[in-house]
């Protein structure tokens, strides 16, 4: 399969962001508008703000802010995997997802305090506040039901407020959330038939300990020792937000130096109906290749037993033509017998034993001929 190689330079990407939507150029790149706004972000180069396109088209004339000092990379080089198959086009209803969740009026805000939450919301915030055990990472664990957050009590009530927000825009967007009661605390909708768990996390930060003088003496005498308790965990109050893969996060939202995952859930709601869109596709394309290989087994089968017929054929007239050799063999030999006794005894009698060995051997030649139908009555019962 093969790889192209993308150029993205500063000045031109500038220049294109601020004619075009995001979404609209990175097409033309062939990725997705969050790779492109990190390479953006890598480049120095400025976006338009949220709401920026919906005001233009509105009829507005915003000025675009020059592109700032950089002492960086004037491009950036990557490779791309190119597949020959056909890019499937993203369905209206994700298209119009992303439309939606970018307008100013749909944006999703966090508030300040935690007021009139969610039930749900509710009854984690009670879960997590009852709770006496701590995970190595010194972060509450209840068994309650309660949604997936794993963070510490510090950063409990905003991660409440986080939740609660979107709990509430899932619900006014048609993806309700719900508590799975399988012990595990998934948090869990249902869109487009595909099952997402979702998930809200706190880094921690690992530090290691030093030996005691014992455990060096031992590491010394012995070359290694168990060193019970060694690493602590520290929270970060850094949270990041996703969909759960293999035991891992996927498409996540977090926070970094100069973002706050508040501010991407309208984004993030975006990458629960793409990731429902790109699992639905995948279990119909696993489908697609279960019934092709069903098929393809089935011919195979079908093959199969036409060659174990053809062969069974062709032993079955291998056979015949070994036993119409047979009797004709046969037949050339008692015709030189009968021919032998003729020219030695002018004639064969009658009922003679020869006459009648004669009559016998052709009787059995006719027999094993396969083009003849002679019945032998004691040949035939073996």
């Amino acid at each position: 399969m093969p790889h192209v190689t993308l150029r993205y330079e500063r000045l031109k990407l500038y220049e294109e962001v601020w004619v075009e939507a995001v979404t609209t150029v990175a097409k033309r790149y062939g990725i997705s508008d969050v790779a492109l706004r990190k390479i953006c972000r890598k480049l120095a180069v400025p976006l338009p703000p949220l709401g920026y396109w919906a005001k233009i088209a509105a009829g507005k004339k915003l000025p675009a802010p020059s592109l700032p000092k950089y002492s960086g990379p004037a491009e950036i080089v990557r490779q791309r995997y190119v597949s020959d198959e056909p890019v499937e086009p993203d369905p209206e209803h994700l298209v119009a997802r992303r439309e939606f969740e970018i307008q100013p009026e749909n944006r999703i805000v966090v508030s300040e305090t935690l007021d009139k939450p969610h039930e749900m919301i509710a009854a984690t915030e009670r879960a997590f506040r009852k709770s006496k055990r701590r995970n190595p990472g010194d972060q509450p664990i209840t068994e309650r039901p309660a949604l997936a957050i794993s963070v510490s009590e510090a950063s409990l009530p905003r991660s409440l407020r986080i939740m609660d927000a979107l709990v509430k825009a899932l619900i006014a967007r048609g993806m309700p959330l719900r508590i799975e009661p399988d012990g595990n605390r998934r948090t869990c909708l249902t869109i487009q038939g595909q099952v997402l768990a979702i998930r809200l996390v706190e880094n921690t930060s690992r530090t290691e300990r030093e030996p005691t003088k014992e455990e060096r003496q031992e590491i010394k005498k012995y070359g290694h020792t168990y060193l019970p308790d060694r690493y602590s965990y520290q929270p970060t109050g850094a949270l990041k937000l996703g969909i759960m893969g293999h035991n891992e996060m996927q498409k996540v939202v977090a926070d970094g130096k100069h973002q706050r995952v508040e501010q991407f859930l309208n984004e993030f709601v975006v990458k629960i109906e793409a990731e429902a869109v790109r699992r639905k596709r995948h279990e119909e394309h696993l489908e697609r290749q279960r019934r092709l290989w069903e098929e393809q087994a089935r011919r195979r089968r079908e093959r199969e037993e036409k060659q174990r017929k053809e062969t069974e054929r062709l032993k079955a007239l291998e056979e015949e033509a070994h036993n119409w050799k047979r009797a004709e063999d046969i037949r050339t030999y008692v015709a030189a017998v009968e021919a032998n006794a003729r020219r030695e005894d002018g004639s064969i009698e009658l009922n003679s034993e020869l006459d009648n060995w004669i009559a016998w051997a052709r009787h059995k030649a006719d027999w094993i001929d396969p083009i003849l139908n002679v019945e032998c009555p004691i040949l035939d019962e073996k």
